[in-house]
């Protein structure tokens, strides 16, 4: 036998011998094949498909309502502890993120949420700051619009607004059927007030007798106790108590109308270039004002409903 280890490869296999030329044929045609076998496994490691070259990274587009339809979603900010209008990690998680989600839907997105603690050092500009500014999210949820041009530091504007809320009466015992300050007032009802509100501002100038808490929590705990027939609190303290105090029942007086001066109206704040998102975001609100969707998920969570003040 000839051993493989002595055949030269070349191109004159006719002067070998017999036996060396037909394994030298054979080896010629496997190395062929292994060569065009290898240059297709490269070639298809290589080729980069066709779309991938023609779709762009949703980032590098500069109209804010067609990059979030590219991703597929609205990162929207709120406070992590904000129940009822936002909590994390919480089922149900609020009515501002089921609103935002019920916006989001209607041009066939998600919502994803970033979470922006304004309870820290530094409060709402600071959570702004380090979200909506730094461009972690499209939108800063639940934030009530007074008016102060300082509050959207230069950058920032609102959406038209999407709910009304104001201070709230919730009575018991006595005072249930008084549907005002005054009739409160005549029947010698003392009513509880948050310190440094407001409405402690406004009750303290016309000098009706009040019963002063550190915030509208500790109200709700004083009313439950029976501390107070009467008072006039933020209106998702009612949401709150119904969660923290097992059993408790807490009804505002119906027909009570927070009056000019203890009521606004909540927007959504977003970046002033971001013009096609937000006529989207305010398409979305009037639609959802129109039908009702709004005030059905506000109301689920117990809290009165206004639509926006006038």
């Amino acid at each position: 036998m000839v051993a493989i280890d002595k055949i030269v490869l070349c191109d004159t296999y006719d002067k070998l011998p017999m036996e060396v030329g037909v394994i030298y044929k054979i080896a010629k045609q496997l190395l062929l094949i292994f060569i065009f076998i290898s240059s297709g496994i490269v070639s298809a490691q290589t080729t980069t498909d066709p779309d991938e070259i023609l779709t762009p990274d949703p980032n590098d587009i500069s109209d804010s309502l067609e990059r979030a339809k590219a991703k597929g979603k609205i990162v929207a900010c709120a406070d992590p502890y904000g129940y009822p209008y936002a909590n994390q990690n919480m089922n149900p998680p609020g009515f501002d993120v089921e609103i935002m989600e019920a916006i989001a839907a209607r041009g066939n997105m998600r919502m994803e949420m970033y979470w922006a603690d304004t309870g820290t050092r530094g409060g709402m500009s600071r959570a702004l700051r380090r979200s909506l500014m730094k461009g972690r999210c499209d939108v800063f949820m639940g934030v009530s619009d007074s008016g102060d041009e300082d509050q959207l530091m230069g950058k920032l504007a609102f959406t038209n607004a999407y709910l009304g809320i104001g201070y709230v009466l919730v009575t018991q015992g006595d005072a249930v059927g008084k549907k005002s300050i005054e009739e409160l007032f005549e029947a010698g009802i003392t009513i509880g007030v948050p310190m440094s509100t407001p409405i402690d501002n406004m009750l303290f100038e016309r000098k009706i007798p009040r019963a002063l808490y550190k915030d509208n929590r500790r109200i709700m705990r004083g009313f439950a106790k029976g501390e107070v027939q009467a008072a006039i609190v933020w209106p998702t303290a009612m949401a709150v108590a119904r969660k923290e105090v097992p059993g408790f029942e807490v009804e505002m007086e119906k027909g009570y109308v927070p009056k000019e001066g203890q009521r606004w109206n909540l927007s959504y704040m977003m970046m002033k270039k971001d013009k096609s998102l937000m006529d989207f975001l305010n398409q979305g609100i009037a639609a959802l004002l129109e039908n009702g969707t709004i005030q059905e998920k506000v109301e689920k969570y117990g809290v009165p409903y206004y639509a926006p003040f006038q």
